[in-house]
């Protein structure tokens, strides 16, 4: 759905720069999701993680958080 370079900005790691990956799709669907557009997955395109990886390697993130939609979905 998208990915972006940022601060973790809750938990154990608040404060350390992180790349975010937030997934398409979820057949959750919790009532109190702040990302609801994430749940089609179909609405956002399939991208190469080998293109994720070189745009995460352009930053100094030495973290990666990976968020949804529901990432256990995915393989």
């Amino acid at each position: 759905m998208e990915s972006f370079y940022t601060i973790q900005g809750e938990g154990f790691h608040q404060g350390r720069a992180a790349y975010f990956i937030r997934l398409g799709g979820c057949d959750v669907g919790c009532i109190c999701c702040d990302v609801k557009d994430s749940w089609d997955a179909g609405k956002h395109p399939i991208i190469n993680t080998d293109l994720l990886v070189a745009e995460v390697k352009k930053t100094p993130a030495q973290m990666v958080v990976v968020t949804g939609g529901e990432p256990l979905m995915h393989n």
